[in-house]
């Protein structure tokens, strides 16, 4: 197998240059023409040993979009379909906004595929990576129902929403994360090159340390002599908490830790509850059965602990039990979400009863971080100051007795 180099002009006359792997020039060149390209230019560029190890990383790494990418797309899908302009038509021309590659390329053999007879469901399980299984549920039941315009409008707006509560969550966490670790290496750099020098000063002057400052200066020996193993310690710390985190039970342990934490987890709590009364909402109106939307929603929640509560309301429901007693057995949902769900159930709008829960819950993670974001700043100040004035507080607090050890100093000279 040999790669390419190619010059191709779009359907819109947008030249676009690029590399494709294939047995052969008419292999590739028969690609292009699929993916609605004529070609300008072609040559074989890379010998077969590097293009086998480029399809092996294709293969490895393959293409996927950010949740504000497919939220754009979902969007003006849902436009193309309300417009009534033909699917396949109105892909190719999303495709060419977006060029030939990432998510163009996805929308092209999309586009291709359903040009070939397969629905728009069949064709977007060929890109798992970028379409989970919910969006193809979901398409698939719009499809079957015939009402596939709402069901994308309706993942456009569950895509936006869920980009703007992530977003929101982590402008929350990311500036105590940088604080502390900016502080922490502040820490670091203190007991690594300044107190060794207060150190041999006193050390020189024979000067009566008070006990902070001892703490100091071993810490800070401490440190010197096990800087390397300390090092290697934390990356392998570091390597195993990656590693574990791709384990169930490792990511249950990390998420239960998440939810635990002060502040930060009623955030999360919210947050979560927000994505999983959505998702349940969307995918109950858009006609799928009560167990695959559980089975769906559970994977969609985000957090291993909800996912899990959930696969275990699955089985009682599917044991026949009923869906609100269900979730209150797991002990794991809060009791408004219960009782909006069992009056939900009881009027017969359950998923519209879910989506105005999950408004709720977006206007209080809204709120929450807006109080967080205001009491943040000043407590993160607080901290790091305490921190490092502590640490120079016990630098300098033998200065106090200075002169007394300057006075035994000269009399021992």
């Amino acid at each position: 197998m040999s790669v390419f180099s190619y010059i191709a002009k779009s359907r819109h006359g947008e030249e676009l240059s690029g590399h494709l792997a294939g047995e052969n020039l008419d292999e590739v060149i028969a690609e292009l023409h699929t993916m609605g390209l004529a070609v300008l230019h072609i040559h074989e560029s890379r010998g077969p040993l590097l293009a086998g190890f480029l399809n092996w990383l294709r293969e490895l790494s393959p293409p996927k979009a950010s949740k504000r990418e497919l939220a754009l797309f979902s969007r003006q899908l849902a436009t193309v379909l309300e417009s009534g302009i033909p699917l396949s038509r109105g892909l190719r021309g999303l495709a060419s906004d977006k060029g030939g590659r990432g998510m163009g390329k996805t929308i092209l053999d999309v586009c291709d595929r359903i040009e070939r007879g397969e629905s728009l469901s069949k064709a977007l399980e060929a890109h798992p990576a970028v379409f989970n299984s919910m969006y193809q549920s979901m398409v698939r039941a719009g499809e079957r129902a015939g009402t596939l315009d709402s069901v994308v409008e309706h993942l456009a707006v569950y895509l936006e929403k869920s980009d703007a509560i992530r977003t929101k969550v982590k402008s929350a966490l990311s500036y105590p994360v940088f604080i502390m670790v900016f502080a922490a290496l502040a820490i670091l750099l203190m007991l690594v090159k300044i107190v060794p020098t207060f150190a041999k000063l006193y050390t020189d002057l024979g000067a009566d340390l008070p006990t902070l400052t001892r703490i100091m200066i071993e810490s800070s020996a401490f440190v010197q002599g096990h800087f390397l193993s300390g090092f290697l310690l934390s990356a392998l710390t570091l390597i195993g908490l990656f590693f574990s985190l791709r384990t169930e039970r490792g990511k249950y342990l990390w998420h239960s830790f998440l939810l635990s934490m002060p502040l930060f987890g009623v955030i999360l709590k919210k947050s979560v509850m927000s994505r999983f009364t959505r998702t349940l909402g969307i995918l109950l109106e858009s006609g799928l059965p009560v167990l695959e939307a559980l089975e769906l929603v559970g994977a969609a929640s985000g957090n291993a602990v909800i996912h899990r509560a959930v696969m275990q309301v699955r089985a009682q429901v599917e044991a026949g039990q009923a869906l609100t007693p269900s979730f209150r057995s797991t002990g794991k949902f809060p009791e408004m979400v219960l009782q909006l769900m069992s009056t939900g159930e009881e009027s017969g709008g359950l998923d519209t009863m879910l989506r105005k829960t999950s408004d709720f819950y977006d206007r209080e993670v809204e709120a929450s971080v807006h109080g967080i974001s205001t009491l943040i700043e000043p407590l993160m100040i607080v901290i790091v100051g305490l921190m490092l004035g502590v640490m120079v507080l016990g630098m300098f607090l033998p200065i106090f007795t200075l002169g007394e050890a300057v006075m035994r100093g000269g009399h021992a000279l």
